[in-house]
């Protein structure tokens, strides 16, 4: 795994940059070997955009600028990687941990969800496989507390953070996942009590057309399709998905479909992206929420779109972001034409709750350094028949409604001084329903050594409750209207050494966290109840490596280890989400060609769960721990054009649970075949 340094992605070569505008993007993120450059065409080139100046200080000397067009001096070049710049589009300068489309390659990952379980520090409580339905939260923390972001834009749902693997794209599109602190988020003008996942689709500019079909255990298929055409200076990507199957275990079937629309242009004053998203789950959720009624279903739609321009003049830039999200859901307690429900159920519950909003930030060099200066309006709303207040204006289903407007203001100055590099942010807040809060960070990076990194972090952030944590009323569940907002200081240092094949990152990790909202229940009721603890506290560390030589069998190696120390003693109260976390997770990945278009791969995860569930026969119960072992062999056929493979997930048929009383699926396999044409542009 890729621990921010990105290992040797795909390298290509051409003889000559295009004239294009936009020719330069073209090598991002790519190795690219350039054979006989005549120096005047690369000055051409590159002082047209601002944004490779330091790749052109590289490639060529000084005096090579004063050369006219007429000279033909031709240098043979080394090798260099390119990389995004800072401004990249979607793209975080520093972010705690990164996992490339490299990284991802050589592990047996499916989903998402697996993806991003393999980031240090991060959880995914699964409900179901394949995304179906999980919790991520990172630290210690509680679902609620995470923030995903696509492409760099906030698409967190306020109703609840179950759904925050309602993401409309499929693991084909992704081409990296950044893992981003709270202080890192704060120059965004976004707050994350413990963190943050950038899900980065679809940046690259190249025509590509790649396929996959599959199917395995329990009646499991999935078929994708991802095409990119560049027009001029546009990429327009176009991309669906569609997996299904009949469970592991009675009513835990599923049926789920994305579509993806992105359109995305650069050029050297201005950089512009579109993108339309649409998603549709329906899945059997046995005993999700409650092992009382277990013959549960649910069935949700997803709409994300978002525009984003970013204008450079003179030593402005300005970011301009305008965003949307319509998630409607309906939970059914007792499933259609599957259950029989008892005389006292009124029926199931409707909820369709929306997000909208605008960012604007403006940063202009001042001094030594770069001052920012933004503010965003954002809209939370719900309409629904169980969440909100009595509303009789709405049509049916929905009979309850609730909203609040955001408005935030933040200002930040960045410097780099040598060796150092230095960030402060303070951020302010006004909500129609809690009032004033603010956030603050402040970040710095050192270079010991060439290769060798410390960097520290402070921030100061906190969370709105959802609106489940405020209204939700069930036969078990109880919320409260009064429910505070919570907040965090939180402190990390980390040791970062980035060879050129080998990567290590330590991190040392405190958050304080105060009026902690989670719900809880006494032992001997069913009955849980929304509140806010008085103080939790979570100490970790977080170890991660990569390691990537250059050798005949094309090794890849690397992996994390992350353990976490909750301080918090519930009394005799059974936490539903805070207190329930992984003390210890370790994560390990190997793969490597034995022989020619042959690739072996294979990724063990160990987890140790802190906390007690309720087992079906009332039953007090502890998580403990698990080792799950997969798999994945893989080969290709003409060159990278066609590649079959077969997976094994949970090799060890490890019996676990992520979340108490839904036992996850044992031994699966999925075999496949991936069709991938891409045409790099020259």
């Amino acid at each position: 795994m890729n621990q921010h340094i990105q290992n040797k992605p795909r390298a290509f070569r051409f003889r000559r940059f295009s004239r294009a505008a936009y020719a330069a993007f073209n090598s991002l993120h790519r190795v690219v070997n350039i054979g006989r450059l005549a120096s005047y065409i690369a000055d051409r080139q590159l002082q047209k955009s601002a944004a490779v100046l330091t790749l052109g200080t590289l490639l060529l000397p000084m005096q090579a600028l004063s050369q006219s067009e007429d000279s033909l001096d031709e240098r043979l070049l080394p090798a260099v990687a390119v990389i995004a710049p800072a401004d990249s589009l979607f793209g975080s300068p520093e972010p705690a941990a990164v996992l490339t489309a490299n990284d991802f390659s050589n592990s047996s990952v499916r989903s998402i969800g697996d993806l991003v379980s393999l980031l240090p520090g991060v959880d995914l409580r699964s409900r179901g496989g394949n995304d179906v339905q999980g919790d991520l939260s990172m630290r210690g923390g509680t679902f609620d507390q995470m923030v995903i972001l696509l492409n760099g834009v906030n698409i967190t749902d306020a109703q609840t953070g179950h759904f925050l693997l309602d993401i409309p794209v499929d693991i084909s599109m992704v081409q990296r996942v950044e893992l981003l602190s709270p202080a890192q988020l704060m120059a965004r003008g976004i707050t994350a009590f413990c963190g943050a996942i950038n899900i980065v689709v679809c940046e690259e500019y190249r025509d590509q057309l790649a396929a996959l079909i599959s199917g395995g255990s329990h009646a499991t298929a999935k078929a994708s399709l991802l095409a990119t055409k560049t027009l001029g200076p546009w990429a327009v990507t176009l991309a669906g998905a569609y997996n299904r199957s009949d469970g592991y275990m009675p009513n835990t079937d599923y049926r789920h479909a994305s579509l993806f629309l992105q359109a995305t242009r650069h050029s050297f004053r201005n950089d512009w992206h579109l993108q339309l998203g649409a998603q549709s789950k329906d899945f059997g959720s046995q005993a999700f929420y409650s092992t009382a009624y277990p013959d549960q279903f649910e069935s949700t739609r997803t709409l994300t779109a978002s525009f984003f321009n970013i204008h450079r003049w003179n030593d402005f830039r300005l970011e301009t972001a305008l965003y949307g999200r319509l998630h409607r859901d309906r939970f059914e307690l007792f499933r259609h034409d599957y259950a029989t429900p008892p005389q006292w159920y009124s029926g199931h519950n409707h909820h369709l709750s929306s997000t909208t909003g605008i960012r604007s930030r403006l940063s202009k060099k001042v001094g030594i350094g770069e001052a920012l200066i933004g503010i965003e309006a954002r809209r939370e709303g719900i309409w629904s028949n169980v969440l909100g207040t009595d509303n009789p204006d709405l049509a049916s289903p929905y009979t309850r409604s609730a909203s609040r407007l955001s408005t935030t203001l933040f200002s930040g100055y960045s410097l780099v001084r040598n060796r150092l590099t230095a960030q402060a942010t303070v951020l302010g807040l006004y909500n129609t329903a809690f009032g004033f809060n603010y956030g603050l960070s402040a970040s710095a990076d050192y270079r010991l050594a060439p290769k060798l990194h410390l960097l520290a972090a402070f921030s100061r952030t906190y969370r709105l409750p959802t609106f489940t944590d405020l209204y939700y009323q069930s036969v078990n569940q109880v919320a409260n209207p009064d429910l505070n907002s919570e907040h965090s200081l939180a402190a990390e240092v980390t040791l970062r050494y980035n060879p050129s094949t080998f990567a290590l990152q330590a991190t040392l990790y405190h958050r304080d966290g105060r009026q902690i909202i989670d719900w809880v229940r006494h032992p001997d009721e069913d009955t849980w109840y929304s509140m806010n603890h008085t103080a939790v506290g979570a100490t970790g560390v977080d170890f991660a490596f990569s390691y990537q030589p250059d050798l005949p069998l094309h090794p890849a190696a690397g992996g994390n280890y992350s353990y976490c120390y909750i301080d918090r003693d519930p009394g005799n109260m059974i936490s539903g989400y805070a207190l329930e976390y992984l003390r210890h997770k370790a994560t390990l990945y190997l793969a490597f060609s034995p022989i020619q278009n042959l690739r072996l791969k294979g990724d063990a995860i160990y987890r140790y769960r802190e906390g007690k569930y309720t087992d079906s026969n009332g039953n007090i119960c502890t998580y403990g721990d698990a080792l799950l072992l997969n798999m994945a062999v893989e080969y290709s056929l003409k060159g990278s054009l066609l590649q079959c493979f077969i997976e094994a997930h949970n090799l060890l048929n490890t019996s676990y649970r992520d979340h108490g009383g839904v036992p996850q699926p044992g031994r699966t396999f999925m075999a496949g075949v991936k069709i991938n044409t891409t045409q790099n542009q020259k």
